[in-house]
């Protein structure tokens, strides 16, 4: 495994698909020159207020987020059992809640919500703390906003440390990645034509 490793996240998203377009074109940027990185979602992706999240139970900004390269996405409390073993099958973003956790190829990072019995690889908690923070080899991240992103680096070894915290916030004049923004028309159509009306109700 690499000596180093970034992390970038984002959370509470609120079903805002268009900021998607913009979120991937800032991501991008984020990411140039990083060679071991992981990006995850800490949850709050939809929201039962926005049309879309409820015509297709929660499943439109995590399918979304897949688009866009997630490697794992925090579900808890936003999809059924039903609904996370159906998107599972349609998705390459891990569905991390409860019961269900995502390991990285190589086997030496978890990513959970909480904490599980697993001392010999780090573990990334995907429920917000409210700052990043290191215990063990179990490491918290922080609280970001809908248009932020935080950032975590760490040096690996048997003992992780981290070595740069950042929440960078997504400037307004950041250009839409025009294939994102394709997949957002896609998702919409898509939610119209499984519950048609949905837009009004």
């Amino acid at each position: 495994m690499a000596q180093s490793l970034r992390l970038l996240y984002t959370g509470h998203i609120g079903g805002d698909l268009w900021l998607l377009p913009r979120l991937h074109t800032f991501l991008r940027r984020l990411m140039l020159g990083a060679d071991n990185c992981l990006l995850l979602d800490t949850g709050a992706a939809c929201s039962e207020q926005v049309w879309h999240c409820r015509a297709t139970g929660g499943r439109s900004c995590l399918v979304a987020l897949d688009g866009l390269g997630y490697h794992a996405a925090n579900v808890a409390d936003e999809l059924t059992a039903g609904q996370r073993d159906k998107l599972a099958r349609q998705v390459s973003v891990g569905l991390v809640d409860a019961t269900h956790d995502w390991g990285a190829p190589g086997g030496e990072i978890l990513v959970a919500l909480e904490p599980r019995t697993a001392p010999h690889r780090l573990q990334i908690c995907l429920r917000s703390a409210e700052r990043t923070r290191l215990a063990g080899k179990a490491l918290w991240l922080g609280k970001v906003g809908a248009g932020q992103v935080g950032e975590a680096r760490l040096e690996m070894g048997a003992s992780p440390r981290i070595t740069h915290v950042a929440v960078h916030d997504m400037s307004r004049g950041t250009p839409p990645n025009p294939g994102i923004a394709g997949l957002v028309e896609f998702i919409e159509s898509e939610a119209r034509r499984v519950n048609p009306g949905s837009e009004l109700g």
